[in-house]
């Protein structure tokens, strides 16, 4: 097994398609830099949560940002009412434009300090790989003119080079939704989850439970002992 189908082994499980995962499989093994394994996902770690940072930090965004794809098609499922493209389709398509949006986050590698080589890759890595994968002659990537978009285009308004887009169904919609699980994939919300943690314990101080009074009940809301549902009804 490669590299790829072992750390990635469960979001490629998740694709439908065996010609989608090959694809991503073969272009992790023909284009993937070394430093993609171990590299952190920001080498300032101004915009990216504590997860993504150090060693594998890359790689731990990569399977964030699959993640938030998959949640955000669910939630906007009935919005991306794709003419020419099944749920699977779609579905497969976008875990392998998120496993695929990084690869060469860092252009030609990183310095001694962890710093890029290359300046300005944060606006340019998606394009440049989009076209390395639609001119490397043993990949077939003719077929996933949407994922290559994607990838191109994921940083959306910090993109800083073009990218011709071959017109596909859904196409803008699809890119709109690559963008927004790499966004809220990489935003720093440590401080935030920090600051609601030390609200909850302030609260557990300072809150008598005698002094708590019973909250009037909401119009159309059945009482709690009345709900017969069980949890497991609302379970996938």
């Amino acid at each position: 097994m490669t590299k790829a189908e072992t750390i990635f082994a469960h979001e490629l499980s998740l694709i439908h398609d065996k010609e989608i995962k090959q694809f991503v499989i073969t272009c992790f093994d023909k284009l993937c830099p070394d430093y993609f394994w171990t590299c952190p996902c920001s080498t300032t770690g101004k915009y990216h949560p504590k997860v993504s940072l150090g060693v594998g930090g890359l790689v731990r965004h990569t399977k964030l940002a699959v993640w938030w794809g998959i949640e955000l098609l669910r939630a906007l499922n009935k919005e991306f009412e794709l003419k020419g493209i099944s749920s699977n389709q779609l579905f497969d398509e976008i875990i392998a434009t998120l496993l695929l949006h990084d690869m060469i986050k860092n252009g030609k590698g990183l310095n001694a300090q962890g710093y890029p080589l290359e300046k300005g890759v944060t606006g340019t890595h998606g394009v440049v790989l989009a076209r390395k994968i639609g001119d490397h002659s043993d990949i077939n990537s003719t077929i996933f003119e949407r994922v290559l978009a994607g990838i191109a285009l994921h940083m959306g308004v910090w993109t800083t080079i073009p990218y011709a887009a071959v017109d596909t169904p859904g196409l803008e919609r699809f890119i709109e939704l690559i963008h927004l699980a790499d966004y809220c994939a990489s935003r720093k919300v440590d401080d935030i989850y920090s600051k609601l943690e030390n609200d909850n314990d302030t609260n557990k101080q300072t809150t008598n439970k005698t002094e708590v009074s019973k909250s009037p009940p909401c119009p159309g809301v059945c009482p709690t002992e009345n709900f017969s549902h069980d949890i497991q009804d609302f379970k996938d």
